[in-house]
C-alpha cells in the first residue's frame, strides 16, 4: 500500500496511467527482493480480487438506462466475447505455435475491457452519456461472459471432455445460475437496509452481498462473477435508491471506489512481479503477434456486429465504433485471470508474459491516444472549452501576480513612476480583455458553465461539512448534532454526484 500510494503520488507530476505506472514500479522492484515473491492460490485470488472489481462497476449502473440500451450491450458482451475469443484464440495458436485449447483460453481471458480511464476521459471531454453508458455496462457483462468461457475452457485445456452441447448447456447453467442467486442474495440485503439507517452495517450489507454471492453461487457450481454483477445491479438500482440514506449512499460509494482502487493497485505491482522474472525481449515478437491478434479480434467484434445492431435500431454511429474498438482497453481482470492459473497449467509463463504484454500496450498506447481519438471524430463536447478557460484563467492569475510586482518594485524605488504607469497601463488593457472572454464563456457555454458550477457547489459543501467535524471536534455541537446538520449537505453532495454521472 505504501509503494501503491508513492506511485499514485508520483503519477499526479508524471501525467501517465496509474495502472501502467504501478507495472513498471513491480518490474524495477521485484529483481531487488525488496517484498517477497507471492503466489496466491487461484481459488484464493479470484476470490479476493474479482468481487471488489466487479460490485464496484455494477452499482454504478442503473437499470433503466440499462433497459434502455439493451440490445448493443447484450450483442457486444455476448456475441463480441465469443468472436473475441474465438478470433484470438485461433489467431494465438497458430502464430504463436500453442495448442489451441491453450490459445482459447489466452483469447478468453484478454476478451475483459476496463474502461475506467476511458471513461474518465469521457466525462472530461464532455462525450455523450450514451456512448459512456455502452461502453461501461459492455465492460461489466463481457467480464462475466468472458470469465465463465474461462473457466470452462481452461478445464477443457486440462484434459476434461467437454462436447459443443455441453458446453452450451453448462454456460447457461452457470449463467442463469448465477443470475438468481446474486439477484436473490442483492434483494435480500436491500430489504433489509430500509429497516436501519446505520451507514457501516449498510455497507457490511455490500460486502456480504458481493462476496456472500461470489462464494455461494461458487459453492453451487455456477458462476460467482454473474452473481456479483447481479448483486451489485440490485443494489445500486434497488437498494441503493430506496433504503438508503443520502450519507450511507455516498459512505457506500466511497467505501466501494476505495475497495476497487485498492485490489487494482496490488494486481498491477503483482503483474510487476511476476513477469520481471521473465526476459521481455526473448520473446518480444511474440507479445508483438499477440497484441495483433486482440486488436484483430476486438475489430472483428466491434465492426462485425455494430451493422447488425443498426439493423435492429440499436444507433451505433460509424465514429462510435472507432471509439468502442480502440477504447476496449485491457487492465486488471485479465491479468488476475491469468496469474490466477495454476502453475502446472499447460504454457503458463507464455501466457504470462503475452497477457503482460498486451495489457501493457492497452494502457500505454491505446489508453494515451484515446483522448486525440475523441477529439479527431468530434465527440468531445466540452473538454476544449475546459481547456481553453483554464489557459485564460491561468493567464489572468499570471498578469494580476505580474502587475503587484509592479507595485511592490515602485514602492521600493526600484522603478520610476512615469516606467510603472505604461507598464501597468500594458498589463490592465491585457487583463480586461481576458477577462471579457472568461465573461462571454460563462455566459454562452450551457455546459462549461454548469461543470464550473457543479464543481464550486460541491467544493463549497465539502468545505461547510468540514467546518462542521471541526465544530464537534471542538467540543461546539455533538455526534448527534453532526449527524442532523450534515443530512442536507449529504443530500446535496450525492444529488450533485448524481447529476455530474449523468451529465
Amino acid at each position: 500500500m505504501v509503494i501503491a500510494t508513492m506511485v499514485a503520488m508520483i503519477g499526479r507530476f508524471i501525467r501517465i496511467p496509474y495502472a501502467l505506472a504501478l507495472v513498471i514500479t513491480g518490474l524495477i522492484i521485484a529483481p531487488f527482493h525488496v517484498l517477497p515473491q507471492i503466489q496466491l492460490e487461484p481459488h484464493i485470488l479470484f476470490t479476493v480480487f474479482l468481487p471488489p472489481l466487479l460490485f464496484e462497476s455494477a452499482i454504478s449502473i442503473r437499470v433503466r438506462l440499462l433497459k434502455e440500451n439493451a440490445l448493443p450491450i447484450s450483442i457486444f458482451a455476448l456475441a463480441g466475447t465469443l468472436i473475441s475469443t474465438l478470433v484470438v484464440g485461433y489467431a494465438v495458436s497458430w502464430l504463436l505455435n500453442l495448442p489451441l485449447a491453450v490459445g482459447l483460453v489466452f483469447g478468453a481471458l484478454i476478451s475483459p475491457t476496463d474502461p475506467i480511464s476511458v471513461i474518465a476521459i469521457f466525462r472530461e471531454l464532455g462525450v455523450g452519456k450514451r456512448l459512456s453508458l455502452i461502453m461501461e455496462s459492455e465492460s461489466l457483462f463481457n467480464d462475466g461472459v468472458a470469465i465463465v468461457l474461462f473457466t470452462l475452457l481452461v478445464n477443457y485445456a486440462s484434459g476434461q471432455e467437454i462436447s459443443m452441447l455441453g458446453g452450451i448447456q453448462s454456460f447457461l447453467l452457470v449463467v442463469f445460475g448465477g443470475v438468481l442467486i446474486g439477484g436473490g442474495l442483492g434483494f435480500v440485503a436491500s430489504r433489509l437496509t430500509r429497516e436501519f439507517n446505520d451507514h457501516l452495517f449498510e455497507i457490511m450489507l455490500t460486502t456480504i452481498a458481493a462476496f456472500g454471492a461470489y462464494l455461494s453461487a461458487e459453492t453451487l457450481h455456477v458462476s460467482g462473477v454473474i452473481a456479483v454483477v447481479a448483486a451489485g445491479l440490485v443494489m445500486g438500482s434497488y437498494g441503493m435508491r430506496t433504503g438508503m440514506s443520502p450519507s450511507t449512499r455516498l459512505a457506500v460509494n466511497s467505501f466501494w471506489e476505495y475497495l476497487a482502487f485498492a485490489v487494482n493497485s496490488v494486481v498491477f505491482l503483482l503483474v510487476g512481479f511476476e513477469v520481471a522474472l521473465v526476459d521481455l525481449t526473448i520473446r518480444g515478437a511474440d507479445v508483438a503477434l499477440a497484441i495483433l491478434a486482440v486488436l484483430v479480434g476486438r475489430a472483428a467484434a466491434v465492426y462485425l456486429l455494430s451493422p447488425l445492431v443498426n439493423r435492429l435500431k440499436g444507433d451505433i454511429p460509424f465514429n462510435w465504433q472507432h471509439v468502442l474498438f480502440w477504447g476496449g482497453l485491457r487492465g486488471a481482470i485479465p491479468m488476475a485471470l491469468v496469474l490466477g492459473l495454476g502453475t502446472n497449467f499447460p504454457h503458463r509463463s507464455e501466457l504470462l508474459l503475452i497477457t503482460f504484454g498486451v495489457v501493457l500496450f492497452s494502457l500505454l498506447v491505446q489508453g494515451l491516444s484515446i483522448k486525440p481519438l475523441i477529439r479527431s471524430l468530434g465527440l468531445a463536447n466540452k473538454g476544449s472549452l475546459l481547456a481553453e478557460y483554464g489557459r485564460l484563467a491561468s493567464q489572468l492569475l499570471a498578469g494580476e501576480a505580474a502587475i503587484k510586482e509592479l507595485k511592490r518594485l515602485r514602492n521600493n524605488k526600484s522603478l520610476s513612476s512615469g516606467t510603472y504607469d505604461v507598464l501597468y497601463q500594458e498589463y490592465r488593457e491585457r487583463l480586461e480583455d481576458i477577462e471579457l472572454l472568461l465573461e462571454t464563456m460563462n455566459q454562452n457555454e450551457i455546459i462549461l458553465n454548469m461543470t464550473l458550477e457543479n464543481k464550486a457547489r460541491i467544493q463549497a459543501l465539502q468545505t461547510e461539512k468540514s467546518a462542521l467535524q471541526e465544530a464537534m471536534r471542538r467540543g461546539m455541537i455533538d455526534d448527534k448534532d453532526l449527524q442532523v446538520l450534515s443530512a442536507r449537505i449529504d443530500y446535496e453532495l450525492d444529488t450533485l454526484r448524481q447529476k455530474t454521472r449523468d451529465e
